[in-house]
């Protein structure tokens, strides 16, 4: 019966080590100021720019750069953590000040 016992134990020590090894990493916040100062956003071209900015921020803030491989930089562009950080900015348009915050939230 001990042997039994401490088979069935080993064995579900075993079968849940996976899990650990699987558990999510740490989720990181990177916040990257956007500057809008100069722009008049009722002019396309100064909206263009804007975007381009905020775009650029979510990449680096969701983890890619300039440097980065393409193949990185599409699943970064494609990611809920870029998705989210462009639609934060967005969303701090109206507001009067000088620079928006793009935020994005690593590892979820």
């Amino acid at each position: 019966m001990k042997i039994v016992l401490a088979s069935t134990l080993a064995v579900l020590a075993l079968a849940a080590a996976p899990f650990a090894v699987a558990a999510p990493a740490g989720v990181e916040t990177v916040s990257i100021p956007v500057s809008k100062a100069r722009l008049d956003l009722d002019n396309p071209r100064d909206a263009k720019v804007l975007m381009r900015r905020i775009d650029t921020a979510a990449m680096q803030a969701c983890g890619a750069d300039s440097h980065s491989f393409v193949e990185l930089k599409r699943v970064v562009a494609a990611s809920a953590c870029h998705r989210d950080a462009v639609a934060g900015a967005m969303s701090q348009l109206n507001s009067n000040q000088a620079a928006l915050t793009v935020t994005g939230v690593r590892g979820r």
